[in-house]
């Protein structure tokens, strides 16, 4: 297969559905080689296998990213199976409860923060020796971030975007790309759950949202945030 992306070795979690497997299906339409992840190992090796079936290059693996012993072994099974990481796609994440801050359920608290910002960031730093020099660390944030009634999942996004601008700094040296990209809204399983009134037609399909993404894979540099329906490559 050729395309823009021939050759180029990309992560992404949260491939089993919604705009993570968007992403997996377009970076492999392109010709890039895949490490694909989901919760379970089987919808992990499922994500996989539509984009072997579609012709692309993609490995399986299973990833938890509240369980700091699966990150380790995740991201050592990644670059065991790309050599290097050129991109890596920081999709997966949890959406808890929609609740004001003050009356957040600290169960609930911990779940979110330990998937979308602790998780999110231990994976990245796990996969830093094994990221080319000149790659990119694309975290998926949201319109939600900073947004008041979003709770643990609005204060995570926030984070993840003060990181992503915090990293991008710090790895200048090695001329890594972070970007943090809001998607907006799009037609997932995570939207309906937090708009259940909504008819989910009237939302874009996450197939829409994929050209700001390849054009980071293809070496683009927007800067630390885009809205991607807005940015054009």
């Amino acid at each position: 297969m050729s395309g823009r992306l021939q050759g180029t070795r990309i992560v992404v979690t949260g491939a089993s559905r919604g705009l993570g497997r968007a992403l997996a299906e377009a970076f492999a339409a392109e010709g890039a080689a895949l490490v694909v992840t989901a919760t379970t190992a089987a919808r992990a090796d499922a994500a996989a296998a539509r984009v072997r079936d579609a012709g692309g290059q993609a490995h399986g693996v299973a990833l938890d990213l509240a369980d700091p012993v699966a990150i380790e072994a995740a991201s050592a099974q990644a670059i065991g199976a790309l050599g290097r990481v050129d991109v890596l796609v920081n999709n997966a994440s949890l959406l808890g409860v929609r609740a004001a801050l003050a009356e957040y359920p600290a169960d609930v608290w911990d779940a979110v923060l330990a998937v979308n910002l602790t998780g999110t960031l231990a994976l990245t730093r796990a996969l830093l020796p094994g990221i080319a020099h000149g790659g990119a660390v694309v975290n998926v944030s949201s319109g939600a971030a900073g947004r008041a009634g979003w709770g643990a999942y609005g204060v995570s996004k926030l984070a993840l975007e003060g990181a992503t601008a915090m990293l991008r700094e710090e790895l200048a040296d090695r001329a890594i790309r972070c970007v943090a990209v809001n998607p907006g809204g799009l037609r997932t399983s995570m939207r309906a759950a937090a708009y259940p009134r909504e008819d989910p037609a009237t939302v874009p399909h996450p197939s829409s949202v994929v050209a700001p993404f390849l054009a980071i894979a293809e070496g683009a540099d927007p800067g630390p945030r885009i809205d991607a329906p807005q940015w054009r490559p």
